[in-house]
């Protein structure tokens, strides 16, 4: 086994934390009345849609040691379902957000390639 994944066994708690954390994060952040920019640029929001789900994807892969593939679409399809809540929460609630598909999509492209690369880690140990 090498050296990094015997750290991140011994670290299983703290990642396993860092993904609730970073979970609670974008779901209160996603439902804060404006939206923090990533940028400056048309689109921006994608970015940072991408970004919060690549690592929701990565820490939920690392911390419960995903290579299965059947538990991979169960973890990516349960990071859709929390995107698609969000985004109905967004467009329910009186707050200045909208209901965005192209946000899920964001949400999508993230977690994916998140999923995968914690998959393709663990499958070299």
């Amino acid at each position: 086994m090498h050296r990094a994944a015997r750290l991140l066994n011994r670290c299983q708690r703290q990642v396993k934390a860092a993904f609730w954390l970073v979970a609670a994060a974008v779901v209160v952040l996603s439902l804060l009345p404006r939206p923090i920019a990533v940028g400056e640029f048309e689109g921006s929001d994608k970015v940072g849609h991408f970004l919060a789900y690549l690592a929701l994807g990565l820490l939920l892969g690392l911390g419960w040691q995903l290579t299965r593939t059947r538990p991979l679409i169960r973890a990516f399809l349960s990071l859709l379902l929390l995107g698609a809540l969000i985004e109905l929460a967004q467009g329910l609630l009186p707050i200045a957000r909208t209901c965005s598909a192209l946000d899920l999509l964001a949400d999508a492209l993230g977690a994916g390639p998140g999923l995968m690369a914690s998959a393709w880690f663990w499958r070299r140990q």
